[in-house]
């Protein structure tokens, strides 16, 4: 157990202290411990870091997290190829690829020489997990069935599967994937068992049709890190924002607390909470829940502020404990009046002007949208826009661990409602300080200043060498927390993300087609193809026009732009030609054509001798 009380990470309130920051090991690895002169300081990390309530020095938009870095989502369902790379921990559910560990190609049986086997080991979560479900080809759910094997065009034709996909959960006792140990020449082993690493094995066998476009980006649907209750004390699945927030504090690879570091009767009331019901449009939801990736090549200071977006959440360490403070309103603990201060107490009003905002936008994962990146409905107040001049004043949140749009905007309203809540308080208290800590919700009376029953969020608690404490206190209210359906927007403006001529729609096809004969070649020529996944143009040829020349006539070539040349022909012979696009996904347009000519050179003279 640490000797003094930790610093946790940045906090919502404007410190005025400066830390000296040491990471430190035992049961709060990662955590920060702050060594102030003449003082032990405890405060939070809020789900807002300082994007709203941070030093008056700081830019006054939020910081933007979600679009610019992966949501921390664009690139974490993007399959990649790199020596070293950081683990990825799945919280909740949500749709991940990672990086290739292993990759063989191979013939498809032995009477052949050719290499159109191939298998591919992509690993998605650095742990067990409780269910692989879609998997996606670029951005289509690959029909599998209870086998593995595709059961849908272009990916089984016929009865030949083209696609084939086996799916590990990471369990301890895992074994390795027998197919391939049987196909992959001894390169892949029954010692190859990638224990406590979830991981699908795709084994792809090449056709024109099936992958016209190349290997195609493989990610899939994770069920992810089972988590601890300590409610029933069991461990089991489940998206709730305090429990996967409480897994991270208690894993090896976050700050590996133990369970007597662990504030558990503040954790199961944030469960709790969590888990309650609410209204949305057209239905009801929980609360809060949490659905994301983690990447361990971040903070875990960055971490835990995203972690807490999923939950309006404030996490504190203070007293040898963690505790943890979710969206939602707390009654004050204590009432502090005039005789509690030993000095001075000092109220900021109002937030500088430039520190206000009345219109919170952002980003959420959006299921619906391919589980990428989505803007949500913008929040506003109306009454705060009329307050600031008529003009709109933006900030970005994204939540990088949210997929229901009604929930980010529940969570951006309380963002924006904590902004307008302007009162700060610095307030030197005396030994009644000792009974409160950073996140616990207090009542102000003070009647000079205005105040009476002011209720107010605790965001720093700082031991002074007399044996006082000194308050930083932020302005808050039941309201805050407050909410009905009529304050949430439809998502009905945002597109679907479609990918360009995908499997369903045909290239265009070439027109302007024309020939011209000489002696002995024929030049066909057509107008380019606008189409930008254009892959090539197919010449088909036979020596009489035909209603179906896919099957009468032959492919002679593949052109790649627009006029192809046929020498070394006889003279006075008569060839029709027709041509169709073929696009990157192997979609075909319609034939056109045929034009037909004649060369002009001397018929060939044949001799016939007996």
């Amino acid at each position: 157990m640490p000797p003094a009380v930790a610093v946790v990470g940045a906090v919502a309130g404007a410190l005025t202290s400066k830390f000296i920051a040491a990471a430190v090991g035992g049961g709060i690895l990662g955590s920060i411990v702050g060594a102030v002169a003449g003082g032990i300081v405890s405060t939070g990390i809020s789900f807002l870091g300082s994007k709203v309530f941070g030093k008056e020095a700081d830019k006054p938009r939020f910081e933007s997290t979600l679009l610019s870095a992966d949501v921390k989502g664009g690139g974490r369902t993007q399959m990649v190829r790199q020596p070293i790379t950081s683990h990825r921990i799945v919280y909740g559910r949500t749709r991940v690829s990672g990086p290739i560990v292993f990759i063989h190609s191979r013939p498809v049986d032995g009477s052949s020489s050719k290499l159109d086997m191939l298998h591919v080991v992509i690993v998605l979560a650095a742990h067990q997990s409780n269910a692989i479900q879609e998997i996606y080809f670029n951005d289509e759910v690959l029909a599998l069935d209870g086998s593995g094997n595709a059961t849908a065009d272009p990916y089984k034709q016929d009865s030949t599967v083209f696609a084939s996909v086996y799916k590990h959960l990471g369990s301890p006792t895992q074994l390795a994937d027998s197919v391939l140990v049987s196909n992959s020449g001894g390169k892949w082993t029954d010692g190859h068992r990638l224990r406590e690493l979830t991981y699908v094995h795709a084994m792809l066998r090449y056709d024109e049709k099936a992958y016209a476009s190349g290997l195609p980006n493989i990610s899939a649907v994770v069920k992810g890190r089972e988590v601890y209750d300590p409610r029933t004390e069991i461990s089991a699945w489940s998206e709730n924002a305090a429990l996967c927030i409480l897994d991270y504090l208690l894993a090896d690879f976050g700050l590996n607390a133990s369970l007597d570091e662990i504030d558990l009767d503040s954790f199961i009331s944030a469960a709790n909470i969590c888990d309650e019901t609410v209204a949305t449009l057209d239905g009801t939801e929980k609360r809060y829940t949490c659905n994301g990736v983690v990447d361990l090549a971040s903070k875990p200071n960055d971490i835990l502020e995203d972690m807490l977006t999923s939950c309006a959440g404030f996490l504190a360490y203070t007293g040898g404990k963690w505790r943890l403070k979710v969206g939602a309103y707390d009654m004050p603990v204590l009432t502090i009046e005039p005789k509690h201060a030993r000095d001075s107490v000092l109220l900021k009003p109002h937030r500088s002007r430039y520190r206000l905002v009345n219109t919170i936008r952002g980003a959420f994962v959006s299921p619906e949208h391919q589980w990428q990146p989505t803007e949500y409905p913008p929040v506003a107040r109306e009454v705060y826009i009329a307050q600031d001049g008529d003009e709109e004043i933006a900030s970005t949140l994204d939540l990088p661990f949210t997929q229901s749009h009604t929930m980010a905007q529940r969570i951006a309203y309380i963002a924006l409602e904590k902004n307008r809540r302007q009162k700060q308080i610095l307030f030197p208290a005396n030994m009644i300080g000792f009974q409160v800590a950073a996140g616990n919700t207090i009542a102000v009376n003070w009647p000079r200043m205005g105040l009476s029953g002011l209720p107010c969020q605790v965001t720093s608690w700082l031991m002074t060498e007399d044996l006082g404490v000194d308050l930083t206190l932020d302005e808050d209210g039941a309201d805050v927390y407050a909410f009905t359906a009529s304050d949430l927007t439809p998502l009905n403006d945002t597109p679907a993300i479609v990918a360009p001529n995908n499997t369903a729609v045909p290239p265009t096809a070439p027109t302007g087609l024309s020939i011209a004969a000489g002696d002995d070649y024929v030049h066909i020529t057509w107008n380019r193809i606008p189409d930008q996944d254009l892959r090539y143009v197919e010449l088909w040829e036979h020596t009489a026009d035909t209603e179906d020349p896919e099957d009468d006539a032959s492919r002679v070539l593949e052109v790649f732009g627009t006029e192809v040349t046929r020498n070394n022909l006889t003279g006075q012979q008569t060839l029709y030609y027709w041509v169709r696009s073929v696009d990157r996904y192997g979609n075909k347009s319609a034939f056109v054509g045929p034009v037909s000519d004649t060369t002009t050179g001397d018929q060939p003279i044949t001799l016939i001798l007996e």
